[in-house]
């Protein structure tokens, strides 16, 4: 008994040095590169990290795989990071003018609140997506919605669990400096290839080629 507690002792320890050490990686690799050019590299390197977790190779060296993955995908996560910043940013400004010119018409209003959404869903996805399969920025964007709208079990589970990470990395801030993007991006990560592997099953089933594993 007291052996067996003490190896759950020290699994639990080791996992919480993993991912304190992922998320300072993250939070330090997105301030290097000023945010801008750091956070989109930091992101999809860690998501490399977790979804090698969350496939059960859980001995790989922490900071050569995220680093060696930050180098490799630099550039075409930046353009990745700047695509989705922009649409975002388009968004918002879109329904900042909806919400004074259009505030007595609620189904202009709907029609921005349901974008968000599909925004949200497809942003859940696209690191998953990217750190999971060998396929270009666009086809990033494109299965993003295919998988998460195919999904709606799965890609629900993933906006409660960002939410309530969200509200942890509020108003704890030891959550947010040690835990916040490396336990999110694990379990995002565990749904998520849940949903690619009964996806891929599918379309193996019907003898089509969907994308192809990295």
């Amino acid at each position: 008994m007291i052996h067996v507690l003490s190896n759950g002792f020290y699994r639990f320890c080791d996992w919480v040095m993993r991912l304190a050490l992922l998320n300072l990686l993250w939070i330090g690799f997105s301030a290097a590169g000023l945010v801008i050019f750091g956070l989109a590299p930091a992101t999809c390197a860690m998501f490399a990290v977790t979804r090698q977790w969350a496939m059960g190779k859980t001995d790989i060296p922490v900071f050569q795989t995220f680093f060696s993955e930050f180098k490799k995908q630099w550039g075409r996560s930046v353009i990745l990071g700047l695509v989705l910043s922009l649409i975002a940013l388009l968004l918002y400004v879109d329904f900042s003018i909806a919400a004074v010119y259009f505030r007595d018409q609620p189904a202009v209003l709907s029609l921005f609140i349901s974008l968000f959404m599909i925004y949200a869903i497809i942003l859940l996805y696209v690191f998953p997506i990217d750190a999971h399969y060998d396929v270009k920025q666009i086809e990033v964007l494109k299965y993003s919605f295919i998988i998460g709208f195919s999904r709606p079990l799965t890609s629900l589970l993933m906006m409660i669990s960002a939410f309530g990470f969200v509200l942890l990395a509020l108003f704890h801030v030891a959550f947010l400096l040690f835990f916040s993007g490396s336990a999110l991006s694990l379990v995002l990560n565990k749904l998520a290839i849940r949903a690619f592997r009964a996806v891929d099953s599918r379309h193996e089933k019907k003898q089509a080629s969907f994308m192809r594993l990295k």
